[in-house]
């Protein structure tokens, strides 16, 4: 539940135009009734985004992805419903009234702001110190050494914590902090045995973690020289939750849109070295390892990942458990290696960017990359090196949901250590292929008559009056039937809003189904619609008979010849004969 009120939604869709929301995020020309453009949720060249102005949705029919102006915001900014809604009627100028907070939530909201306004004025003072100050100057020598230069450091908002034991307390109070509020951020921390604070980061360098919206939530410091730790990360938060964030997000929203793809490594200066060598779609891990709200995350922007973790045992490590995550999501994922000895800092400022470009084409698939790892490792030419393959690989094989996929790498792996498939699938624990029930041929064709008369009643108001008074009921099934009331309802109310009647539609899949559906409506003009209509409805009259002659029949040969259900049978059958001749 949104908690705005439904006459603001409206009022911010109709002052909100899905053509002028979706032309501040990119190109679009005019194409028939329809815009069309570059898809930015999918890596593309010809245009398969299109824009239906009249009906307030767009569709995508390369990746599926379609809505009206809220989605598309929300997908575009990864807000929630009711921030799109609130994102929008900002810049329409649509006053949202607030509904009264909750003690509870309003103890939330506030600490959270306070964290947000803490972290900025950390922020600040730290980004101050790396600028101008004298106590930066360590700061500034390290990223000169390392080829920064300041303009870089800004776009980064990176800082430098002066030595000392307690220059940002000290700050912070003047500006009226209570600091055991920086103590939970994680900024200071409590003098042990006597009052007052020290600061965490101390003589480091320091990297600003932010959230999607490019608000500090956390930070990362690194030392200068090579003393232990060699990074201090901030702790968990009101406002900054590790397994939810990924370093540079805020930066790499648009490059992950563009490419289709995300790039995600392990360091802070890796990050750097890709991002200023132009690789724009890069994120990085903040010491911890890759969860699923991570994976979740770069899919609303990429539709394929790029690992490029170290190359030692624990990048293996990383790498193996990031590829289970990424075959139980079915999301492409692939593996980058670079030479031994490099990290991707290492190679970029040796080699230059250009250089990092073949990497990124001979990138293998990540299971693949996994297996042909594990092979070199073992001696397959023996028994007991090819039992330790096959327990290695199976499970992770297990985990590949894409029945083809699966099928071709069991072929690969069989042979590499040449055992057959049918060993192979009870290591895994995978069915012999069953039988598939085979599907009523007749179905296909009722879905596809349903959606035509939907997408009539779209577009000529006349059929929604025919549909309602001959029972949408008779018409539809399902979703469609839900549909079908959704529309006589919205229609009764004066002109109909598709794009408000499509919110209703709970699935994600039957949502972009329909947006296909509707997104297209040049094939409808001059088109007898009443015509048609009837045309539909016979044939959905004509299905509806013969699934009942079915089911008759199948009674018929269960029932005794003597009974009187027998003859009653017979009478229906024939009165279902007659009433189909008449149809045809």
């Amino acid at each position: 539940m949104s908690m705005i009120p439904d006459e603001k939604v409206r009022e911010v869709r109709e002052r909100a135009p899905i053509l002028q929301v979706i032309s501040d995020y990119m190109s679009l020309k005019k194409s028939g009734a329809n815009y069309q453009g570059i898809c930015p949720f999918h890596g593309e060249k010809t245009p398969s985004f299109n824009v239906n102005p009249a009906r307030g949705i767009f569709h995508c029919f390369g990746c599926g992805a379609g809505g009206n102006s809220f989605d598309f915001v929300m997908r575009m900014e990864g807000l929630s419903f009711p921030q799109a809604v609130k994102f929008l009627a900002k810049k329409v100028g649509v006053e949202i009234p607030e509904r009264p907070l909750s003690r509870d939530e309003k103890r939330r909201m506030d600490e959270q702001e306070q964290a947000f306004h803490i972290n900025e004025l950390a922020c600040e003072y730290y980004r101050r110190v790396l600028e101008s100050d004298e106590a930066g100057a360590a700061g500034r020598g390290y990223l000169q050494q390392r080829g920064v230069d300041l303009e870089t450091a800004a776009t980064y908002r990176m800082g430098f914590a002066p030595a000392g034991w307690d220059n940002l307390a000290k700050f912070l109070q003047r500006k009226g902090v209570p600091l055991e509020q920086a103590e939970k951020l994680g900024l200071l921390r409590k003098r042990e045995g006597r009052d007052g604070y020290y600061d965490t980061f101390r003589n480091r360098l320091l990297f600003t973690i932010s959230d999607l919206h490019g608000r500090a939530i956390g930070f990362g410091g690194r030392v200068m020289d090579d003393s232990l730790p060699k990074y201090i990360n901030s702790p968990e938060s009101v406002v900054y939750h590790k397994s939810e964030v990924l370093f540079g997000v805020d930066l790499a929203k648009k490059g992950m849109r563009e490419q289709g793809s995300a790039i995600v490594v392990e360091g802070y200066f890796d990050h750097l070295a890709l991002y200023r060598a132009g690789y724009t779609n890069v994120v990085a891990t903040c010491g911890t390892a890759l969860t699923p709200p991570h994976v979740k995350l770069l899919r609303r922007y990429a539709d394929r990942a790029y690992m490029l973790f170290d190359g030692d045992e624990a990048g293996r490590k990383a790498t193996v458990r990031s590829m289970e995550l990424f075959l139980e999501e079915g999301f492409p994922a692939r593996v980058v290696e670079v030479p031994s000895g490099d990290d991707p800092d290492t190679f970029i400022r040796r080699e230059g960017g250009a250089a990092f470009a073949p990497l990124l084409e001979q990138s293998l698939p990540i299971f693949e990359s996994f297996y042909r790892g594990v092979l070199k490792s073992l001696d397959i030419r023996s028994v007991e090196g090819k039992v330790a393959f096959v327990n290695e690989v199976s499970s992770r094989l297990a985990k590949i949901s894409d029945p083809v996929e699966r099928g071709l790498y069991e072929k690969e792996i069989c042979r590499a250590v040449g055992i057959d498939q049918a060993m192979l699938h009870k290591k895994v624990g995978i069915p012999a292929a069953a039988p598939r029930p085979q599907q009523a041929k007749a179905a296909p064709r009722t879905a596809a008559t349903e959606e035509v008369l939907l997408t009539l009643m779209a577009k000529y108001p006349e059929v929604v009056l025919r549909v309602r008074d001959h029972g949408a009921d008779k018409l539809f099934n399902g979703a469609h039937l839900r549909l079908a009331e959704a529309i006589i309802a919205d229609a009764g109310q004066g002109e109909l809003d598709l794009s408000r009647v499509l919110e209703q539609i709970e699935s994600p899949e039957e949502r972009s189904r329909l947006f296909s559906l509707f997104v297209e409506d040049a094939h409808l003009e001059d088109m007898d619609a009443i015509k048609a209509f009837e045309q539909c409805c016979q044939a959905l009259e004509r299905h509806a008979l013969k699934g009942g002659g079915k089911a008759l029949a199948r009674e018929l040969a269960t029932v005794d010849p003597d009974s009187p259900r027998y003859l009653e049978i017979l009478a229906e059958l024939e009165r279902l004969r007659n009433k189909k001749s008449k149809l045809l």
